[in-house]
Parts: C-alpha cells; sequence; structure tokens
C-alpha cells in the first residue's frame, strides 16, 4: 500500500487578528521573503521514495521546497545513514538500487540543502542530547533541527525526538501540509483584493496604452466616458439607482465575506502550521543564531550582513564572524564573494 499522510487533530486558539498571530508565532513566515527550515529525517525519505514510486510524483515536502516554499535542510550523516539503507528500502520496494538513486539524485537532492554539523555544534542544545539518549543515529538531525528552531522537523519517529517536541508519527507532514494551506489562503486573499481594484487597473491600462498610440489627449477622452459613465447614472430614475447600488452593496458584502473567509484560512494554517514546528530553544547560542539566520535567508549573505540581522546580545565582531564562515567550509559554502549559504549540495556518489 502507498503511504499515505493523515492530518492530525490540532487544538486552535481563538480567532487572533494578524498582529496576535504573528506574536503567537514569533515567526515571520508568511508575512516577509524569508523562507521557513525543514529538516530531513531518515524515516521521511523512506515514506517519500514509497510515495514517490507510488504516484510517480515527489512527496509534497520536496515539492514545497522546489516551489520555494520552505528550504529543506539534511544534516550530512543522515544523508549517509539514508544512501547505507538504500539496498534494504530496494529490497523493500522490490525496485532496484539505482532507480532509488536516480531519483534521490534527480528529484531531491537538487532542493536539499546538506548541512555537516561539527561536533561541537550539535552539543550546544540540550534537547539535541536527549534525543541522543533516546537513539544516537537520531542525534545529528535532531542537532540541525534544535539548531535551527523554529522549524519543520521531518520524522516519523515520534518517540525519538519526544525532546523536540514531536507527538505524532505524521507532526512533520501535518506542516507541510498547512504550509500549503497557507499558500493557497494567501493566494485567495491576493484574489479577493484584487477585484475591486481590477476596473481601476484596466482602466490605468488602457489609458497608458492609448497614451502610447494617440497621445497625451487620450487621458482626456477617458476623463470624459468617466463623467459620461457618472451623468448617466444620476439621469437614471429613483428606482432603478436603487437598484443599482443594492447590487453594488450585494457585491461589496460578498468581497468582504470572501476577504474575511481567506484572512481566517490563512490565520488557521498559520496556528496548525505553529502547533507542528519545533519550538525555538529557551536560550538561543551565537551559532545557532547565525545558522537560523542562512537558513531563512532567501539569498546568501556577508559576514556584515549577518552581524546586523542576528539579536544585539549575540552580535560578534565582523572580522571573527568572517573568519568563522570561511574556516568552516563543510558547513557553510561561498556562493559569492563574501556571501554564504549554510550547507552545499551534494550527490550520493559524493556522500
Amino acid at each position: 500500500m502507498p503511504y499515505t499522510p493523515m492530518r492530525a487533530a490540532v487544538t486552535i486558539p481563538p480567532t487572533l487578528s494578524p498582529e496576535e498571530v504573528a506574536g503567537y508565532f514569533d515567526l515571520d513566515w508568511g508575512f516577509s521573503d524569508r523562507l521557513l527550515p525543514a529538516v530531513l529525517d531518515t524515516s521521511c525519505v523512506r515514506t517519500g521514495l514509497h510515495y514517490q514510486l507510488a504516484n510517480g510524483e515527489p512527496p509534497a515536502s520536496v515539492k514545497t521546497a522546489r516551489d520555494g516554499a520552505v528550504r529543506l535542510f539534511m544534516e550530512y550523516d543522515t544523508l549517509t545513514e539514508t544512501k547505507g539503507r538504500l539496498p534494504r528500502f530496494a529490497s523493500q520496494f522490490k525496485v532496484p538500487e539505482d532507480e532509488l538513486r536516480r531519483i534521490l539524485d534527480e528529484d531531491w537532492l537538487p532542493y536539499i540543502q546538506v548541512v555537516k554539523l561539527p561536533p561541537s555544534a550539535r552539543q550546544l542544545d540540550k534537547r539535541a542530547l536527549k534525543v541522543y539518549d533516546a537513539d544516537a543515529d537520531d542525534y545529528p538531525a535532531a542537532a540541525l533541527a534544535a539548531l535551527l528552531s523554529p522549524c519543520i522537523l521531518l520524522t516519523h519517529n515520534y518517540k525519538d525526538f519526544a525532546a523536540l517536541g514531536v507527538r505524532t508519527d505524521s507532526q512533520g507532514v501535518d506542516a507541510v501540509m498547512a504550509v500549503i494551506d497557507v499558500m493557497i489562503g494567501r493566494m485567495h486573499v491576493n484574489a479577493t483584493l484584487m477585484v475591486p481594484a481590477l476596473p481601476i487597473t484596466i482602466a490605468g491600462a488602457t489609458g497608458k496604452w492609448a497614451a502610447e498610440k494617440i497621445g497625451p489627449g487620450a487621458w482626456l477622452i477617458l476623463a470624459v466616458l468617466v463623467a459620461g459613465g457618472i451623468f448617466f447614472y444620476l439621469r437614471q430614475p429613483e428606482d432603478r439607482r436603487e437598484r443599482i447600488k443594492e447590487f453594488a452593496g450585494k457585491a461589496g458584502a460578498y468581497l468582504l465575506d470572501e476577504y474575511t473567509a481567506a484572512t481566517a484560512e490563512v490565520a488557521k494554517g498559520r496556528l496548525e502550521l505553529h502547533a507542528c514546528l519545533v519550538p525555538k530553544p529557551e536560550v538561543r547560542s551565537g551559532t545557532s543564531a547565525v545558522l537560523r539566520e542562512l537558513a531563512v535567508a532567501p539569498k546568501s549573505l556577508s559576514a556584515q550582513q549577518l552581524v546586523e540581522l542576528v539579536d544585539h546580545s549575540l552580535r560578534p565582531p565582523v572580522p571573527a564572524l568572517r573568519a568563522y564562515l570561511r574556516a568552516n567550509e563543510v558547513l557553510f559554502t561561498q556562493v559569492r564573494r563574501g556571501g554564504f549559504v549554510l550547507g552545499r549540495q551534494y550527490r550520493l556518489d559524493e556522500v
């Protein structure tokens, strides 16, 4: 049977304003260009490969990363563990191992940033050490998720990852589905806002086109047409004007209802997402702050930019941070002169 993710029941607080929702999240994803990090564990790779073999397309986690809704990360040791388990997966799925390698190399790894955490960084969050006590194999993914939190942790092993707030085997998948719900809701909001502005937009575009073709007199013609429309309305009998106003009122009420429903849809999706995330650490280390800023940034950052983004209490001197970024090539990749990203992309034959 193909793997079919089930949505977990999530308790939704009372309706909140957008400002209250943002505060409830302590996460600005969805209101800016910052990305939401997601960490992939081996158990989710297995079910994702099974899903793709059964359905002919990557799972939602990979597709949302491909579409730019989340940024997908994997710890290097987790990737080596996955590579080592491919023969077992191939035997279980009754497919050639080369097919699983092809899927990972072509459809998955181009959208995954692989991070090699040094031992010192893995120990910075005590929650990861609790996962180590439960299962040492889960320690690399737990350490990365703890450092990047709040984030999505894509795993089905909720027992070993309980210290990171994972309560159900579908929590990571539920978080991805909530991301999709928020994206759809925001599209609904934008579409609703576009409808009232559409006539003005069309009129402006038409006037601009006409001005380019026949000169500035086109704007005068447009103004005359608008004035003619107003004059036409005022010349209508009282009962007809009332019907026009009644129709306009109903249309406005409908758009308001649609906008209210769309914003509620976004708020609900965000609250569901928050309930499924690995919570932020009680106390964030300087290393964690730097890694998280790189993880959520839409493009590479310089040492100066990172220092400006990191909390005042954790800001290192720019020269020291620049030296740290350059000295840790296994952790950071310099994609432009002075511009760094977290992790790098691998193919399986490089692992």
